[in-house]
């Protein structure tokens, strides 16, 4: 996991910096173990990090 996390620093966030309210690794990360977990949409990756944001927050 750890190697993961380290890789996604290297990935460019292009988006506005005044704009930004989550960091691009958190958003992946989010991303990603929701779409583990089954998620379909963006709506069910919200429901899913409220959810499990303690652990989340770990990574």
């Amino acid at each position: 996991m750890q190697e993961l996390l380290e890789w996604m620093e290297y990935i460019e966030d292009s988006r506005q910096q005044s704009k930004v309210r989550h960091t691009l690794k958190d958003i992946l990360v989010i991303v990603l173990f929701a779409t583990l977990a089954n998620a379909d949409d963006w709506v069910e990756m919200a429901l899913f990090a409220e959810d499990y944001q303690d652990y989340l927050r770990k990574y």
